[in-house]
């Protein structure tokens, strides 16, 4: 892997080690989830897994929508440190980000 793909990588764990965390306090908190709920979609569960996977198979854009998707749909708050860490990545990948997306309070 290049210096500049490694780095990338390393952005898309650190933002995943606090997205991931906020997850799983979210099902902790909902407990059995009704099928109706947000939280109930796919790849949410999951998401880390599948956002690491497109990275590796260099689909880094598909990653970061798919993290937003993470942080959108339950919704999630994540923290000023985090939405630095995406903005890092959509600068990187080209791609727009106004931070709104992760930032809601």
């Amino acid at each position: 892997m290049s210096g500049h793909n490694y780095d990338l990588r390393t952005d898309f764990i650190e933002a995943l080690k606090e997205i991931t965390a906020l997850m799983s306090i979210a099902y902790e908190q909902t407990g059995p989830v009704p099928d109706d709920h947000a939280l109930a979609q796919a790849g949410l569960e999951n998401g880390g897994e599948i956002v690491l996977d497109y990275v590796d198979h260099n689909e880094a854009g598909i990653a970061f929508e798919h993290l937003l998707y993470m942080i959108n749909e339950p919704p999630l708050i994540v923290s000023e440190e985090c939405t630095k860490i995406l903005a890092r990545i959509a600068k990187t990948l080209e791609m727009p980000f106004t931070g709104d997306e992760s930032s809601r309070l």
